[in-house]
Order: structure tokens, then sequence, then C-alpha cells
């Protein structure tokens, strides 16, 4: 019971407008005290799991997003795709997609997507005469990418709070990410055909403007490949990679002479914003899994769904509809520190792969960014182009079936998530 308590009070103070931190602190100190233990358990978990080494290398991945975009090396990405194949139908629709999943190997969040690229992107659209509305909901949708291609911040908590192999987490999302950027296009492309929405195309750039514009983007569009490729060779842990990724775009921001001391300061001061925000939240989270595994909630839900069925796909599909669920409601990063100790054991005992379920349980719960009532992309995006939300969220529901059909593929077909993890990190 005293799970339940906590869980609902957090609920409820997030519901009423209490921050987030707080609200997870109070509901975690009051879940300790319910089950009577020491309450300087609660500075001991959030001290243990703060501290581990994997978890470091959030602060630098967030940094070197931000340092990207303050240097306008995703400006520079962004105009390679666009001379590229802005021209054929659905073309820069298809270039926010494709720059979406370039920015992905570089920021491992969603929200920094948005901020990073959404701008652009929109204003491309709406200058070659799409809808800002149907753009701004383009947005959203290709800003998933960001964390299932790796680098992933949520890929670090997870396996943090699951004792799994970071760099299996990265390895396994190469290829849904593909997945998901492949949708998205197919998506984009019927709805052109199908006359659903304007999408006019852009003038055809020439073969010198196409030359000129990929050796001005070159080493920033090897940024992911830099990233992966020293992780996948053993050259660097994933730690190491989030170091070298700042360091690589600190050199590229000399190279093109854009770094100055105050874009540098911003940059800093906002990754550091957003790193304590994270990190308090998976230490408190760290508390509200301890007081779950005390009450051995996960036991109690594996007896309960044992009796409903004993298939690992029915399972599965059950702690997907929570997953939704918990997502439009709760913000991301929370919802997944409360939601892996409940479900994480669950699916374990039932079979799953629990590397197969962190990819599954990241995108379930990312899409809590674009459904009301919580929504943060919808949030983000309004923010940056002052539309209603309204008009954000009708646009958005063209995207929903292609929303639906990668998280059926990423549900019953685990090799897309456990293949090339199994074939990279194969032992000799």
């Amino acid at each position: 019971m005293a799970s339940f308590w906590m869980i609902a009070l957090f609920l409820a103070l997030a519901g009423i407008g209490v921050p987030m931190c707080a609200a997870m602190g109070v509901g975690a100190f009051v879940g300790l005290l319910l089950i009577d233990v020491p309450l300087d358990t609660l500075p001991r978990y959030m001290l243990h799991d703060v501290r581990s080494v994997p978890l470091l290398a959030i602060p630098f991945f967030i940094l070197a997003g931000n340092l990207m975009n303050a240097f306008g090396l995703t400006r520079r990405i962004f105009e390679f795709l666009q001379t590229l194949v802005g021209f054929i139908r659905a073309g820069l629709a298809q270039v926010s997609v494709l720059s979406s999943v370039v920015f992905a190997g570089i920021s491992g969040s969603a929200l920094a997507d948005i901020a990073g690229l959404g701008a652009m992107q929109i204003n491309a659209m709406r200058k070659a005469g799409y809808r800002p509305e149907f753009a701004s909901a383009l947005v959203i949708a290709a800003s998933l990418l960001a964390p299932i291609i790796p680098p992933s911040i949520m890929f670090i908590i997870y396996a943090v709070l699951m004792n799994v192999s970071v760099g299996h987490l990265f390895v396994a999302g190469i290829l849904p990410g593909l997945l998901i950027a492949g949708v998205l296009m197919a998506n984009n492309w019927l709805i052109a055909v199908r006359g659903l929405e304007p999408m006019p195309a852009v003038r055809r750039s020439s073969w010198p403007e196409i030359r000129s514009s990929f050796w001005r983007s070159l080493p920033a569009l090897l940024t992911p490949v830099v990233i992966l490729r020293s992780m996948i060779t053993g050259l660097v842990t994933p730690t190491e990679a989030s170091v070298l990724a700042v360091l690589y775009a600190l050199l590229l921001g000399l190279l093109y002479r854009e770094i100055t001391w105050e874009r540098l300061w911003e940059a800093c001061v906002s990754s550091a914003r957003t790193t304590t925000m994270i990190m308090f939240l998976t230490g408190v989270g760290s508390a509200l899994a301890f007081v779950i595994t005390h009450e051995q909630v996960a036991e109690a839900l594996a007896a309960g769904m044992g009796g409903v069925s004993d298939s690992k796909w029915v399972i599965l599909a059950l702690v997907v509809v929570a997953l939704l669920v918990m997502g439009a409601f709760v913000e991301t990063v929370p919802a997944m520190l409360i939601a892996i100790p409940m479900f994480g054991p669950l699916v374990v005992k039932f079979g799953i792969d629990p590397v197969h379920f962190g990819v599954v349980l990241t995108y379930a719960l990312l899409l809590g960014i674009v459904t009301p009532p919580v929504g943060l992309g919808l949030f983000a995006v309004c923010a940056l182009t002052r539309l209603r939300i309204e008009a954000v969220i009708a646009a958005s529901l063209k995207f929903y079936p292609a929303f639906l059909v990668i998280l059926l593929v990423l549900m019953f077909v685990p090799a897309l998530s456990t293949w090339l993890p199994g074939v990279v990190f194969a032992k000799p």
C-alpha cells in the first residue's frame, strides 16, 4: 500500500502544478515513512545511483548537443540536407526527418532536438508553403528519434536502473531509429500523395551548390559517426564517448570560427540546468524504486498478470498499454523512473529480453510528449511558434498511424533491437 500512496501523492502534487522534482521528492519521503525505514535511506539511495559512472555521460551529451546548436553546426546539417533532397515530393518534410536522424546522434534528447532544430525546420517549411501547424507536428514526431538513436539519455538511465550495458542499449537503438525515420518518411509521402497537406516542392539545387554545402557541413555530419564508431570499436566507453563528443563540438566551433565566450557560457549554463534536473529526478527515482522493490510490487504484478495469461506477448502488450497511459500524464523521465522498478523485473520474469524491453519502454513513454494532457513536445513547439495547442494536436493526428505501426513492430519483432548488439558484441 505504501507504493500506491507514494505514487498517488506524487501524481496529485504534479497535477496541481507542484514542480516535478519536488513532487517526486515528497512522494519518496512519504513512501519511506510508510514502510518505516530510516529516513537517511533517501539521501543514501539518491547518492548511490547519481554517483554511477554511466550517468556521467548525461551532462556531456547534453553539453555536446547545446554546443552544436550554439556554434551553428545543426544549421549546416539542415542546409546540406535541404539542398540534397529538398526538391523531391514532400521534400522539406523529409529533410526535417533526416536532419533529426543526424542530430539524434548528437543530443540524445527529444526536447533538445525540438529546441535545436525545431525553429529552423518550421521556418523553412513555413516559407515553402507548408502549414505551420503541420510543420510543428512533424518536428515533434521527428524528435522521438533523439532518445532512440544513440546516444540516448533515457537509455543511460534505463541501463543504470536495470543493470544493463549502456553500450548494448546504444547499439540496440540503431535499427529501431532507422525504422522510425523510414516510417515517418513513408507517412510524409502518403500525406503528400493523397493531398492531405500542401507540400510544395522547392527549387532543385545545382551540383555545385550541393557539393559546396556538403563540404561545409561534412565535419558536423561526421559527429554521430565519430561517437558511434569510437564506442563500437571499443576505443572508448559510452561515458568517454560523451567527453569525446564535447571535445569534437569545441573543435568544430574553432574550425567554423563560430565559438565565442558568450555562446560557450550559454551552452554550459543550459546544460547545467538540464543535468541538475535529470540527476535529481534520477536520485529520487532510486528512492521510489527502493519502496517499490521493498513492497514486492513487481512480484504482485507478475502473480496478477500470470492469472490473465502466461504468454509473454500478452504481458508485454498489457505493460505497454500501462506505459502509454503513464506517459500521457507524467513527464518522460519521472514516468521512466516509476515504470522501470515496477515493470522491469516483471517482463524479465516472463522471458522478455531487458534490452528489447528498454527500447519498447523508451518509445512507449516518448509518445507522451505528443499526447495531451501533458505533451511536453506540444508545449515546447507552441512556445516556439505561438500557435494554439489545439491546432498542433489536430495536425499531430496525421502521425498517429505511423506511431502505432512503429510501436507494434518494436514490440513484436524483438530481433530488431537484439540482433545488432549480438553481432557487435559477440565474443570471438
